[in-house]
């Protein structure tokens, strides 16, 4: 798999500097494992093991955030991934990464200063009152700093490492417009671009500040439910979903209040999608194998599936839970479960759900550190519902009953330049019948079978019949009195009689199929 991905030259050389970052943290026997130090060695890249002595007496998962951060922004999100992940890794491994989250090593204020004046087409220094050097956070995305508009107005300057869409924030903020829980900030689009989004500034506790949360008062299992609702709302109501639910992009506020502060990746779901989505989770809650059936051969487009061989999977999936109750349920688990059964079936998840798969894993696990017994599919359940009632209302029946017959009406027009396309194509010699014929294959088999059983039993009849003649003739060898070649002739019969035992029992199988 390996050498796949990384099979052209221009790739090698990263490959190498990710192997010696590994190597110098003392991580090579994972490079070893994986088989890069084989593919690099015969590419003509020679590895020099032996790790940095200042980081030898680190514990490993130290050493593996180390090279996380040194590796840049895709090995940061990797590893805030992985801090979620307590059914993956051990308490241990999850608390070190998760300092990937906010305690990043942050760039030189000096060194993104040019990057600054270029967005904002002058020095900060003369825009903004104040302007803190020291970052307030560095994230895998961006690297905040504190700032004062010249009216004294506490904001933050979100500078990119690269990529943030202020646009994105300003449309979360329109979503949660009603919900006095959720605070998304305010962007200053005065002095905001595609380099720098310049935003108001909340005072809260961080997410990963697990002590800080306790002595403030809050209730975790409140802030774990309202959180993982909001997320909910975005993926299954509006269809635009933080794709990165981790602790260090919130903070919680005074009243058990969430703010939203960072949108560096996002995910969007079509009405259509965000229906099959519900009806995917509907099936998993209600272990309905019928409806995830239905969804997965939407999700095939047009390539072949065995229809019967995928529903019988999807039984045995839906069989295996079936006793569980909703609570015991997690929904990472059956996830998992979902994606290899696409895997088996050579169904290609459609890009826009990998995020979302992505997202939900993320959220279940980063819920478990404030609740260990949230149950996000008890959380989905209400939404699912809701969708349901709301597929029945007037209004929306209305709707899908306008919209299949817009689809009636686009089929009939069409029609008529279809026809005139294929009798064009035919007239050329450019049509193509393309046919699967399932019965034939099978029917070829059964004749194949039968071809070897009429081979067979000829040759058992010559058997027969040679044994037959050679047993007549009494001259030759002897042993023990016996002419050698009646041993020959009953050898003959013996083998005769094993092929006709085969192919009775060739019959009598191929009957019970």
């Amino acid at each position: 798999m390996v050498s796949g991905l990384f099979s052209t030259a221009r790739e090698l050389p990263r490959l190498r500097e990710i192997s010696m970052v590994f190597v110098r943290h003392g991580l090579g026997d994972l490079v070893r494992r994986a088989g890069i130090a084989t593919l690099l060695e015969h590419a003509g890249h020679v590895l020099h093991w032996g790790e940095a002595t200042e980081i030898a007496h680190l514990e490993a998962q130290q050493r593996a955030r180390l090279a996380f951060e040194q590796l840049g922004p895709t090995f940061v999100k990797l590893g805030q991934m992985l801090s979620t992940r307590e059914d993956l890794l051990p308490p241990a491994w999850t608390t070190e990464l998760a300092r990937l989250h906010s305690d990043v090593a942050p760039v030189p204020f000096d060194d993104l200063l040019p990057q600054v004046e270029l967005a904002l087409g002058r020095s900060p220094f003369e825009v903004f009152g104040h302007v803190e050097r020291e970052p307030y956070a560095a994230a895998s995305i961006a690297q905040i700093h504190r700032a004062k508009l010249a009216s004294g107005t506490p904001v933050v300057l979100k500078i990119r490492r690269p990529g943030i869409e202020a646009k994105i924030t300003e449309r979360f903020a329109r979503s949660f417009a009603d919900d006095l829980d959720i605070l998304v900030p305010r962007v200053y689009w005065e002095w905001t671009s595609s380099t720098m989004n310049v935003q108001e500034h909340i005072e809260g506790i961080r997410g990963n500040d697990l002590a800080a949360i306790d002595n403030a008062g809050l209730d975790r299992k409140a802030l774990a439910a309202r959180g993982v609702d909001a997320v909910l709302k975005m993926i299954l109501v509006d269809g635009f979903f933080h794709a990165d639910p981790h602790p260090g992009n919130v903070m919680y506020l005074p009243g058990n209040r969430i703010a939203l502060i960072d949108f560096g990746m996002v995910g969007r779901l079509s009405p259509a999608r965000r229906r099959q989505i519900i009806d995917l989770l509907a099936g998993l809650a209600g272990h309905d194998e019928e409806a995830m059936l239905e969804v997965l051969l939407d999700w095939r487009g047009d390539d072949f599936v065995d229809e019967a061989r995928l529903a019988a999977d999807l039984g045995e999936f839906a069989f295996d839970y079936a006793d569980m109750q909703l609570k015991d349920l997690k929904i990472g688990v059956l996830l998992h479960r979902v994606s290899a059964i696409l895997r088996e079936h050579s169904i290609v998840l459609p890009t826009d759900l990998t995020l979302l798969f992505k997202a939900l894993i993320t959220l279940e696990g980063l819920g478990h550190q404030y609740d260990p017994e949230l149950r996000l599919i008890e959380r989905v359940k209400p939404f699912i519902d809701r969708a349901m009632r709301e597929r029945l209302q007037p209004v929306e029946t209305a709707r899908r009953a306008q919209q299949t017959l817009s689809e009636l009406f686009g089929v009939v027009t069409s029609m008529p330049r279809d026809l005139a396309r294929l009798v064009k194509d035919a007239r050329h010699g450019r049509m193509r019948v393309d046919l699967d014929l399932k019965r034939l294959d099978r029917f070829g088999d059964r004749l194949h079978s039968a071809m070897d059983r009429a081979t067979i039993g000829i040759m058992t009849a010559s058997l027969v019949v040679g044994s037959s003649i050679v047993m007549t003739i009494g001259e030759g060898p002897r042993v023990f009195g016996v002419s050698l070649l009646t041993y020959c002739g009953l050898v003959g019969y013996l083998v005769a009689f094993v092929n006709s035992l085969w192919i009775i029992l060739s019959i009598w199988r191929s009957r019970r199929r």
